[in-house]
């Protein structure tokens, strides 16, 4: 999975505020005009972004420790393509998601274990990246086959109750995977590993470098 190198990036287009700190000004304080928004501790108002401005400009946003509990209001980043929500413990589901589902490409969702996903998550056709890490356990990897853009797939300490793995390697573009090995599962993540690559040619990662800064996007051609 590729990472934003922030410090290589313009930090007037980067929005960043800890509502744990409100008496503090907030770096680059026009969310409206920033593409990259990085977010601490937001608390629900009316509805999951109530707090926070809109944006047609957004493309990446990140929320860490967030108290939110659906993603109902995210339809005011209607151009937003990356989304993570990092240890946001009390989300519980995804519904408000559909409403970006012809601009994301990558949704990460990290340490949310009552998060349970619906057909909302299921319509996001132009998802490239899904990592759902550390979530409520998943009954099987049947839905993988609503995303036919899928590149990279991870569910790090999410468990998949039925252990059936072979999705993964029945999907046309999967090509990339990370989870943790379970006695009850088909396959093993070596195994995986093995047949996805010999399955795919390795040019599909774009290497971008910029001094001593280098990261990559998926070529998804």
């Amino acid at each position: 999975m590729n990472f934003v190198q922030f410090s290589a990036f313009n930090q007037s287009n980067i929005f960043r505020k800890d509502f744990k700190e409100a008496l503090k000004g907030t770096e680059n304080g026009d969310l409206a005009n920033c593409k990259y928004a990085i977010i601490w501790h937001l608390k629900e108002k009316l509805n999951s972004f109530g707090n926070l401005s809109e944006s047609d400009k957004l493309l990446y946003l990140e929320l860490n420790s967030a108290n939110v509990k659906n993603l109902i209001g995210i339809e005011k980043y209607g151009n937003l393509k990356r989304l993570e929500l990092h240890y946001c413990t009390k989300l519980e589901n995804d519904i408000g998601l559909g409403a970006i589902k012809e601009s994301l490409e990558f949704l990460h969702i990290n340490q949310s274990k009552k998060f349970h996903f619906t057909k909302e998550l299921l319509s996001l056709k132009k998802i490239k990246v899904l990592c759902l890490n550390a979530c409520a356990p998943v009954d099987n990897l049947q839905f993988l086959k609503n995303f036919p853009e899928l590149i990279d797939f991870r569910f790090v300490n999410t468990n998949i109750l039925d252990g059936n793995l072979q999705p993964i390697l029945d999907h046309p573009n999967i090509r990339t995977v990370g989870f943790l090995n379970k006695r009850y599962y088909s396959h093993k993540d070596e195994v995986i590993k093995s047949l996805l690559k010999n399955k795919f040619r390795d040019d599909y990662k774009l290497y971008v470098h910029k001094g001593k800064y280098s990261t990559f996007r998926y070529n998804f051609d």
